[in-house]
C-alpha cells in the first residue's frame, strides 16, 4: 500500500512535465474532487451517516476566503484557504452538533435542510447585506457568484503561464497530505471505534464508546477537509458560485465515493477520478450531455456493483485463488 502510494505521489508530481495546461487543469479538479470525497467517506463509509449537505462545507471553504479578498484586500493565497477551512470546520461543528442527535433517514434529512438554508441564505443574498453597499451591489452584479484573480502564494505572484503548475503541485501536496492525514485516523482507534459504530451502533455503545461524541468528531474532519477542497476549488476555478452550496453538489459527491466504493479507502479516489473522467468524456456531446452522462454512470455502476475499487478487489482475490488452485 505505502509502495503504491509512494509511486502514485512520484508519478502526480511529474504531471506538469508532461501534460499541457488543460489536461493538468481537469486533473488538478479530479485531485480536489478526491479530497472531497476521501473526507466525505469518513463520516459516510466509516462511520455510516449518509450526508446530503456536505456541499455546505465544500461552498463555505471558498466564499470565506473570497470574501476576505473583496470586502477586506487580501491577496494572500494561505490567509484564503487557511480562513475557509476554519469556518468551513466551525460550520461543521455547530451544524454537526444538532445533526448527530438523529440517525439514518433522519440524519440525512437534516444535513439536506441545513444545506438548503444555507445555499437559501447565500442565493437570496442575506450574507451579502452583511457587508453593506458594497456587499448588496456585488450580489446584484454576480447573482451570488463571486470572481477572485490569482492570489500570491508565499508572497509571489506568479503570471498566468507559471501559476497553474504551480498551484497544481499545491493541489498535490493537499491531496497527499490529506490522503495520508484520512489512512492514519483509518487506521487508528478511533477509525476502528467509527466502523465500529457503523456496523452495530448498540454494540458499539455497550462496549464504551461513546458514539454520539464519535459521530460529531468525525463530522467535524469531514467538514475540515470538504472545506480544504473548497479552498483550493475556489482557486482553481476562480469563479465561486452558489451551485457549489447547492445539495445535487452534495449528491455528486456521494455519487462518485458510491462509484467508487465506501468500503475500501482508495474508492472515493478511484470515484472521484471515475466521475471527473466519465464528465469529461461526456462533455463532447454538447445536446445531451446530462443524458450521456448518465448512461455512462449507469453502465459502470451495473458492471461493478460493489463499486469500482470494490470490484477490483473482487477480481484479484478470484485471480489469487485460481493461481492457488493451478499450484
Amino acid at each position: 500500500m505505502l509502495v503504491f502510494a509512494g509511486t502514485g505521489s512520484f508519478v502526480l508530481l511529474l504531471m506538469p512535465l508532461v501534460l499541457p495546461p488543460y489536461p493538468l487543469i481537469v486533473l488538478s479538479h479530479a485531485l480536489v474532487f478526491c479530497i472531497a470525497c476521501l473526507g466525505l467517506n469518513l463520516l459516510f463509509g466509516t462511520t455510516g451517516m449518509l450526508s446530503l449537505g456536505h456541499a455546505t462545507y465544500f461552498g463555505a471553504g471558498a466564499y470565506t476566503g473570497a470574501f476576505l479578498y473583496r470586502f477586506f484586500d487580501v491577496n494572500s493565497f494561505e490567509v484564503y484557504l487557511i480562513s475557509g477551512v476554519v469556518f468551513s470546520t466551525v460550520l461543521a461543528a455547530v451544524i454537526g452538533f444538532l445533526c448527530v442527535r438523529v440517525t439514518k433517514i433522519y440524519f440525512a434529512i437534516l444535513t439536506l435542510a441545513f444545506a438548503m438554508v444555507v445555499h437559501s441564505l447565500v442565493i437570496n443574498g442575506a450574507i451579502f447585506r452583511l457587508f453593506g453597499g458594497l456587499g448588496w451591489a456585488l450580489y446584484l452584479l454576480g447573482g451570488g457568484a463571486l470572481y477572485i484573480p490569482r492570489l500570491t502564494i508565499l508572497g509571489t505572484e506568479f503570471p498566468p503561464g507559471e501559476f497553474i503548475p504551480v498551484f497544481y503541485n499545491v493541489i498535490v501536496a493537499a491531496f497527499i497530505g490529506s490522503a495520508f492525514v484520512l489512512w492514519r485516523i483509518n487506521r487508528s482507534p478511533f477509525g476502528s471505534a467509527l466502523r465500529a459504530i457503523r456496523d452495530n451502533e448498540t454494540r458499539a455503545t455497550f462496549i464504551g464508546i461513546p458514539v454520539r461524541h464519535y459521530r460529531w468528531y468525525a463530522f467535524i474532519l469531514s467538514g475540515l477537509f470538504l472545506g480544504l477542497a473548497g479552498g483550493l476549488y475556489g482557486q482553481l476555478a476562480r469563479q465561486i458560485t452558489p451551485e457549489q452550496l447547492h445539495w445535487l453538489f452534495s449528491a455528486k459527491l456521494v455519487l462518485a465515493t458510491v462509484l467508487g466504493g465506501m468500503q475500501q479507502f482508495a474508492g472515493p479516489v478511484v470515484g472521484a477520478f471515475a466521475f471527473i473522467g466519465l464528465d469529461e468524456f461526456a462533455s463532447r456531446w454538447v445536446v445531451g450531455r446530462d443524458m450521456a452522462f448518465g448512461v455512462l454512470l449507469i453502465v459502470v455502476t451495473f458492471a461493478f456493483p460493489r463499486g469500482i475499487a470494490g470490484g477490483v478487489m473482487a477480481i484479484m482475490e478470484t485471480v489469487r485463488k485460481l493461481r492457488k488452485l493451478a499450484q
